[in-house]
């Protein structure tokens, strides 16, 4: 594994210590920090979990998370028209109705960088074919 996309449930479930998730995300990131990989999130997964930290935890949580998915430990990745394109693609062809746009926009994401592995607790991942670091052994 040499590359990573990092989710939003796994960047919630650290932050929030009332997250279902945020003990196995712990456990889970203290496993992948030594791991020499390139660490990929793309400025929907920012924006979603900025979001959602700043209405669970506060506006003061929310800022100073992304001054951490700003700070350069990340390959941010901005998602262009054809990316957003094969997105809506992707959407439009999954049944489920709870496979979230964000989603879509993250496997498009994935697929063109040539991401097999992701740091989340989604189960919509590996339907989608992708490896859930610490989660599908």
């Amino acid at each position: 594994m040499n590359a990573l996309f990092i989710d939003s449930s796994a960047l919630v479930a650290l932050n929030d210590d009332h997250d279902s998730s945020h003990i196995e995300a712990i456990k889970i990131l203290r496993e992948i920090s030594p791991l020499p990989v390139s660490r990929y999130i793309s400025t929907n997964v920012i924006g979603e979990t900025i979001t959602i930290v700043s209405q669970r935890l506060g506006k003061r949580e929310a800022v100073k998370l992304l001054g951490e998915l700003r700070s350069g430990n990340y390959t941010v990745v901005h998602p262009d028209e054809g990316l957003i394109r094969e997105a809506e693609d992707i959407f439009q062809s999954v049944v489920s109705k709870n496979v979230s746009y964000s989603d879509c926009v993250s496997f498009a994401v994935m697929r063109r960088y040539g991401i097999r592995w992701v740091y989340s607790f989604d189960i919509h991942f590996k339907k989608q074919g992708f490896k859930r670091i610490g989660v599908d052994r």
